[in-house]
């Protein structure tokens, strides 16, 4: 009987001492770099006054090569209208640069936000247009 609970405290104490082990990483594991989306264009136009909006896509130090982009889109949408705004596709401008071009018919507060996804991440940054 001492030896079946000796060996019980024994495999218990093994156990535990197993599970309170942090996993190692390896030191070649690649860290997962941010998707960084640099959206830029004028937070400021006249009515039907044209505007461009530039997305620079990065991820950590290097431009995201177009292959490696799975998803972008620009979404256009007015502050009152929530629910209702607009998606239009960019033009590709050059490697990881996207580019829309466009216009607002009515004075009003906008904005202007860029949903990308690329090498499994998604960012989406915006940008508020006053428009009079």
């Amino acid at each position: 009987m001492k030896k079946r609970i000796s060996i019980f405290i024994i495999s218990l104490c093994l156990l535990l001492t197993a599970c309170g082990q942090e996993p190692v990483q390896s030191p070649n594991a690649e860290q997962p770099k941010p998707l960084d989306v640099n959206l830029q264009g004028p937070e400021a136009l006249q009515k039907n006054e044209s505007g461009i909006y530039k997305a620079e896509v990065t991820y950590g130090d290097e431009k995201v090569k177009n292959d490696d982009v799975e998803m972008i889109e620009f979404e256009i949408e007015k502050k009152d209208d929530e629910g209702k705004g607009q998606m239009l596709k960019p033009k590709q401008v050059g490697e990881g640069v996207y580019e829309i071009q466009t216009s607002f018919s009515e004075p009003g507060t906008y904005t202007v936000q860029s949903h990308v996804s690329a090498k499994g991440t998604h960012n989406m940054p915006l940008i508020t247009v006053t428009v009079k």
